[in-house]
């Protein structure tokens, strides 16, 4: 796409997306300042999409369909059970930030991102390099430098319970789940390919907004009224300013990026990094912005972590055939194929 090679590509469109992730960390760290409750903008913003995707996907594309109805049933079932995963996990994390530590917290979720990798290596029988592992384990590095710096700003006064360490590990497994999901029919397989990635992106909006629903029922069921507070928000305009603001430019990154992206990554042979391309993007640039955009100071665990996270993503760009390591994992997609999904 762009006239670049499949890989360059990849790696480009990734790594945009990830910067453009730490969007998200800004609304919602800003949004209970204003009063709002971050399940209510996921709500609103599954809703916003869902609607845009609907209209696009009517009036404007036009792209004959060359894979299945299986084909894409499955396809587009996978995105909508992964986003569900997502919209969970991130409540775990949530739940997790309110009793402990944030840093530690949001250090041990983002450690998901080592799965998608392993994923592809025992499952679908990925290339193993020396690169990729060595940029892999700076990553994870920085994860835990950066922990250990947030820890150092924990508010005074807030209570630490120990029930903290069970929702960060929670939102670590279903987020891990999540990533496998989101990554591997684009990484693994042909036909996902051949769905459009409106139609993508719709199913991942479908998947949220059902999270989301199901979310809100169980909350109004354990707690009669929480629904209508939740909902007291749609009077709040900065409400709309945040879903306005974030969730057209997501759209717009899902069809011309994410989703082109994750295909290129796959025919390239490379699928299994995406998500650490993407987390670390992230990582990197939501320190950029908290240290030039908030003005906080980079204390030196900062700095460290920070530099170790741009070393470790220059490793994990590198291609599938630079200094690879015999290795042969089981590769499951024969089998999948089988089955008719794919």
């Amino acid at each position: 796409m762009f006239g670049l090679p499949d890989l360059a590509f990849g790696i480009i469109a990734l790594l945009l997306v990830g910067a453009s992730w730490c969007m998200v960390g800004v609304i919602f760290g800003d949004a209970p300042k204003r009063g709002l409750q971050t399940a209510l903008i996921q709500f609103c913003g599954a809703t916003c999409s869902l609607l845009i995707g609907l209209f696009i996907a009517n009036f404007i594309i036009d792209e004959p369909t060359t894979c299945s109805r299986q084909e894409m049933i499955y396809t587009c079932g996978t995105i909508f059970v992964a986003s569900i995963f997502n919209y969970f996990g991130l409540q775990a994390m949530g739940a997790g930030m309110k009793c402990g530590p944030n840093g530690a917290v949001w250090g041990i979720m983002q450690s998901a991102l080592i799965f998608p990798y392993l994923g592809g290596l025992i499952l679908f029988s990925q290339p193993l390099t020396v690169p990729n592992i060595l940029g892999m384990l700076l990553v994870m590095s920085a994860l835990v430098f950066f922990a250990m710096a947030k820890n150092q700003k924990q508010k005074p006064g807030v209570e630490i319970r120990n029930e903290w360490r069970f929702y960060a590990f929670l939102a670590l497994g279903i987020i891990a789940i999540q990533q496998n999901l989101a990554t591997a029919p684009s990484a693994y397989f042909d036909s996902p390919k051949l769905v459009s990635p409106v139609v993508r992106s719709l199913s991942g909006a479908s998947g949220t907004l059902f999270a989301a629903c199901i979310w809100t029922l169980i909350r109004e069921i354990r707690k009669r009224g929480s629904a209508k507070e939740m909902f007291s928000g749609l009077k709040n305009p900065w409400l709309y300013l945040y879903v306005l603001g974030m969730q057209p430019f997501n759209l717009f990154f899902a069809y011309v990026l994410l989703y082109p992206g994750l295909d290129a990554m796959g025919r390239a042979g490379v699928g299994s990094v995406c998500y650490p391309l993407m987390v670390g993007s992230c990582i990197v640039s939501f320190s950029l912005y908290s240290i030039f955009g908030l003005k906080e100071k980079a204390t030196k665990v900062q700095i460290v972590a920070l530099v170790l996270c741009m070393i470790g993503l220059a490793g994990l760009c590198f291609p599938k055939d630079w200094f690879v390591i015999p290795w042969h994992g089981w590769d499951i997609a024969p089998w999948i194929r089988s089955l008719g999904g794919y």
